[in-house]
């Protein structure tokens, strides 16, 4: 009895033993083996001016397999409220392809930055606007092994898509409605320039430190700064005057007879000021502004 104990545990031991070295079931046919799959993330926006905007996103890729791959963008495309955006959009993606660990269900960070040119996009027709709505789509290729050189092939395919949903920045637009000699003596001239500031986004805006020079028949008058902040509410213009001093102390003194006599003035009006927004993105930019024109000089 003892014997046959001892032949039936060894009989079992050597059945534990080959079913534990049994290789793991194949895939059934016609099965397709688990793909790598992707999912991108909208992480934000930067900007400096509202000419140049950059839409940070994060896209993440899951190996839900053992084996090596090496994930490469195959294509890309964005769309700017429903609409297709063509080169003013363009997508950084740091490198070609990306490895992926031979650990199962491991995964890969991949930092994307899309810059958008708002020149070239409102040349497009696709801005300006109030709000943007960007749908960015990545195409993603996958190999069979992170070995593969760029010029493998990338049998496996997969897409991610996300929205980034931000209102627009617009920058303030100055006209010049009329220059007037309020004083004229023999040292010093004071004008005032009519000033139309127009604020085409749909929050207010404050400018400060508003600073400008007066160039006439391309000749320099005058320059100034404006201290005061300058508040121009949502979708509205406002008409203000700036008040300029002339010295004629540095200068020739013909140039003050040809003021005083003048009826009209090629002119040329530049400068630039802080422009404070509210909005997360650009709270605070500078905008500059070079206005050239014709304009009556009336003499007040």
């Amino acid at each position: 009895m003892g014997r046959l104990a001892f032949f039936l545990g060894l009989l079992l031991a050597v059945s534990l033993c080959f079913s534990a070295c049994k290789s793991k079931p194949a895939l059934a046919e016609g099965a397709s083996p688990p793909v790598p799959s992707a999912v991108l993330f909208f992480n934000g926006l930067e900007a400096d001016n509202p000419n140049l905007l950059k839409l940070s996103f994060t896209l993440e890729i899951r190996n839900p397999t053992s084996s090596a791959r090496l994930a490469r963008i195959e294509s890309w495309r964005a769309e700017v409220n429903g609409k297709k955006a063509g080169a003013a959009i363009a997508l950084d993606t740091g490198g070609a392809a990306f490895p992926l660990s031979a650990a199962a269900r491991g995964k890969a960070s991949i930092p994307l930055l899309l810059n958008m040119d708002m020149a070239a996009l409102t040349a497009e027709g696709l801005a300006p606007l109030d709000d943007y709505q960007v749908d960015l789509t990545i195409a993603l290729g996958f190999s069979t092994s992170h070995e593969a050189d760029s010029g493998s092939s990338f049998p496996f395919r997969s897409e991610a898509s996300c929205r980034a949903d931000f209102p627009g920045v617009r920058a303030p637009e100055f006209s010049i409605t009329g220059i007037a000699i309020l004083q004229a003596e023999l040292i010093n001239t004071r004008f005032r320039v009519s000033l139309r500031i127009e604020n085409p986004n749909p929050f207010p805006i404050d400018l400060s430190a508003f600073s400008y020079t007066l160039y006439g028949n391309g000749k320099f008058w005058a320059d100034g700064t404006e201290k005061n902040i300058i508040k121009v509410a949502a979708k509205s213009s406002l008409h203000g005057n700036l008040f300029l001093l002339m010295n004629f102390i540095d200068m020739d003194r013909n140039l003050l007879d040809q003021i005083v006599n003048l009826l009209d003035v090629n002119y040329r009006f530049r400068g630039e000021a802080n422009i404070s927004t509210g909005v997360d993105y650009l709270p605070v930019f500078t905008s500059g502004f070079d206005l050239s024109g014709y304009s009556v000089v009336l003499d007040e």
